[in-house]
């Protein structure tokens, strides 16, 4: 069926179905003539009546328009010149009931009754589907992961210094991830097994359980389903050459939709963004977004999502600490650059 076909067939559903209703009408009109025969005959002939309306002008048409679109078209002909005599009469109706639907279903905004919160987190679970795990991720540098090769103690401390409840595991390079290792499996090997041979011959290697991995363009909310469905709560981030780019956790997810959750091991740690006045000091990794909300200025770039790396896409170069820049009306300053990465930056509104 071609387009120009579809067209005039799409604006006559709703007049046939008017036309369905006045043939019903009539129909139930010869059902009065048939009140004074007996009530067996009449209720059947009625019912016969009602169920050849519906079989012959609403399901057999839909049927057929189903199966076999370009032959349902071929009828749109004959349709309109018989519908043609009553074409005022349709227009009239069809005018009625749209003043009808209009007065059962109007369209309004919605009241006011979410606080400020309540909106923050619907907003957020409606923009889960445009969001990419690389832009929530904890990105590589500041994962804290585990050598395949380390001894029992140093993983231990390693858990100690995290404070996290599971931690990746690499062989050679964070590139090369072998798994996952959970605390609570190596509270048995932290305790010694009882100590002797089985002490001995433990080995933390055995308790390293397979990770999940996701490309950088998964979405959040089709991360958020996987977490659901399997036990695992965290997923090794790749690139598109199979390198790790960083890892995403169900909390990450979670605080896109609830905002910043904290817990004890969060408390004295400094803002992301610090306001004095008109000067702002941003950490690199906050992001682009998350800075246009606190300056109330849109601040965008289509390669990169932080402020360190816009610094990286407008200098061109490794940012050194010193370097000023300006950008969007502000006066920027790198203050702080950690291992070739930009760490803190100063924002200043130009007068």
């Amino acid at each position: 069926m071609t387009v120009g076909a579809r067209v005039p067939l799409h604006r006559a559903l709703h007049v046939g179905r008017l036309a369905l209703l006045v043939l019903g009408a009539v129909a139930a009109g010869h059902a009065l003539d048939w009140w004074d025969r007996p009530w067996a005959e009449a209720l059947s002939s009625w019912g016969v009546a009602v169920v050849f309306l519906f079989i012959i002008g609403d399901a057999l048409p839909r049927s057929l328009a189903r199966v076999a679109p370009e032959l349902a078209a071929t009828a749109l002909p004959l349709a309109r010149r018989t519908l043609a005599p009553f074409g005022l009469l349709l227009w009239l109706l069809a005018w009625v009931d749209k003043g009808l639907h209009g007065l059962v279903a109007t369209r309004r905004p919605l009241e006011p009754d979410l606080g400020a919160a309540q909106r923050d987190m619907l907003l957020g679970v409606f923009t889960l589907a445009d969001t990419r795990v690389d832009e929530v991720m904890t990105p590589r540098l500041d994962m804290a992961a585990i050598d395949l090769a380390a001894p029992g103690d140093d993983v231990i401390e390693a858990f100690r210094q995290s404070e996290h409840s599971r931690l990746p595991v690499y062989d050679g390079t964070p590139d090369n991830i072998a798994g996952v290792v959970f605390a609570k499996d190596l509270v048995p090997f932290a305790m010694g097994l009882g100590g002797g041979e089985a002490a001995a011959a433990a080995r933390w290697q055995d308790l390293v359980r397979p990770a999940a991995f996701v490309p950088e363009t998964k979405t959040l909310d089709s991360q958020l389903r996987d977490f659901q469905r399997g036990p695992a709560h965290l997923a090794i981030v790749v690139d598109e050459f199979g390198g790790t780019s960083g890892l995403i956790t169900l909390e990450d997810i979670l605080e896109e939709i609830v905002g910043e959750i904290h817990d004890e091991h969060d408390v004295g740690e400094a803002p992301p963004i610090r306001q004095d006045g008109d000067r702002y000091w941003v950490d690199g990794r906050v992001t682009l977004d998350d800075l246009s909300q606190a300056l109330g200025r849109p601040f965008e770039h289509p390669e990169v999502s932080t402020v360190g790396g816009l610094v990286y896409s407008v200098l061109g170069r490794v940012p050194r600490a010193g370097d000023e820049l300006t950008l969007d009306g502000y006066q920027v300053v790198v203050e702080r650059v950690d291992r070739r990465r930009v760490t803190s930056v100063l924002l200043q509104r130009q007068r």
